[in-house]
């Protein structure tokens, strides 16, 4: 594979006793950014309660029958 141009700058600068700008640029330390991780017990019970839409007659504390005299 061939070598760019800025790499080969890149090279000639370090031959010549200049800094390299690849040694400045920081690297991940071992993480890789795509790794899936399994959902913990807070995620799954979230995901579970938020599963759906929550209705407005539907909360919880109000009888049954509370949305019948919101909508009259």
């Amino acid at each position: 594979m061939a070598r760019s141009q800025a790499k080969k700058q890149r090279m000639k600068l370090e031959r010549q006793g200049q800094l390299n700008p690849e040694l400045l640029r920081g690297d991940w330390n071992g993480v890789i950014p795509v790794e899936r991780t399994t959902p913990t017990l807070q995620e799954k019970a979230r995901r579970m309660e938020q599963k759906h839409k929550k209705k407005w007659n539907r909360m919880e504390g109000l009888p049954s029958d509370a949305y019948k005299s919101v909508a009259t």
